[in-house]
């Protein structure tokens, strides 16, 4: 297949690449580099854009097979009002461009595979939430909102959309993980707050795998969890993160700590949610690392 995708120079997007090479795809990578190249193998090709730009129109749309939208500027850094809205924008104008490029394509792709993230849940305490869980408040919950809703609207071209909604990516190279590691390492890792949140999380290979598998099964539409069947507490996550890294783990982070340190983005960490994968399941996917213990410890096999 041809696949076009956006965001790919971030560490999901690079292990993409490298993914649907494997796969035998042909991919254009759409960045804000002025980079503008063919790869020497000829089957990875680098576009600018500038999605900040109303105006901009990919032609290279035209005659894909899929587009794979990771585009969104990080959520895990402290919420500033300007911050908040180059969160929102961010997302909002990637997948507004790529709603116009499709609208002008003379040959449409076929699906888009459009990112989210569990966040579109808001905060829960212990409820289990599927697919047809109702979007819930907060800022993050309003960001999935507004961004699906235009995700949404490619399906007026009889194209099917899929919303993947993602946890916590765990790799060591990048991600939540990478921002959690330091403490931990020195000895001074803890759980947040009280750590009974709800922490739902997928590895980054799984991620991978769950985006090629929507991407080969034409049946796959609307929202999709991408989180391991096992949600952890987050006392649990810190406490297997500390064996895995053979580092202790004995005090929590105190909430107050933590909100004077994050501003309102430590209401995310102080609250969670335990998200269940029902669709990728109901579809037959099998994960490689189901498992924390599993997953964390091929994360830092030979650290």
């Amino acid at each position: 297949m041809k696949i076009l995708i956006t965001g790919a120079t971030g560490f999901i997007g690079k292990a993409l690449v490298r993914a649907l090479l494997q796969h035998g795809d042909t991919i254009i990578v759409v960045s804000r580099s002025s980079r503008v190249s063919q790869s020497s193998e000829g089957r990875v090709r680098h576009i600018q854009w500038n999605p900040e730009d109303e105006k901009t129109v990919l032609k290279e749309i035209d005659g894909v097979d899929g587009v794979i939208n990771l585009a969104g500027e990080p959520i895990a850094q402290r919420w500033t009002e300007k911050r908040k809205e180059k969160i929102l924008k961010s997302r909002v104008q990637a997948t507004r461009i790529i709603h116009q490029s499709i609208k002008e394509a003379t040959v449409k792709p076929k699906v888009l595979i459009n990112a989210s993230a569990i966040g579109f849940y808001g905060p829960h305490q212990n409820e289990a939430l599927a697919e047809e869980a109702p979007v819930g408040a907060g800022f993050l919950a309003e960001v999935c909102k507004i961004w699906e809703a235009h995700a949404i609207c490619v399906e007026d071209f009889n194209i099917r959309v899929v919303r993947l909604r993602i946890g916590v990516v765990l790799d060591q190279e990048g991600g939540a993980l990478k921002k959690m590691l330091p403490p931990f390492q020195i000895g001074l890792g803890g759980w947040l707050g009280s750590g009974n949140q709800w922490f739902s999380w997928i590895h980054k290979e799984d991620l991978i795998r769950l985006i090629l598998f929507c991407l080969d099964h034409e049946s796959i539409k609307g929202p999709v969890n991408a989180v391991s069947p096992l949600p952890v507490t987050n006392k649990v996550f810190s406490l297997v993160l500390a064996q895995v890294l053979k580092r202790p783990c004995l005090f929590p982070v105190p909430a107050f700590m933590l909100r004077l340190m994050m501003g309102e983005m430590s209401e995310m960490l102080l609250t969670g949610q335990r998200v269940i994968p029902k669709k990728a399941q109901e579809f037959g996917f099998s994960y490689q690392y189901p498992d924390l213990r599993r997953a964390l410890d091929e994360i830092f096999r030979g650290s």
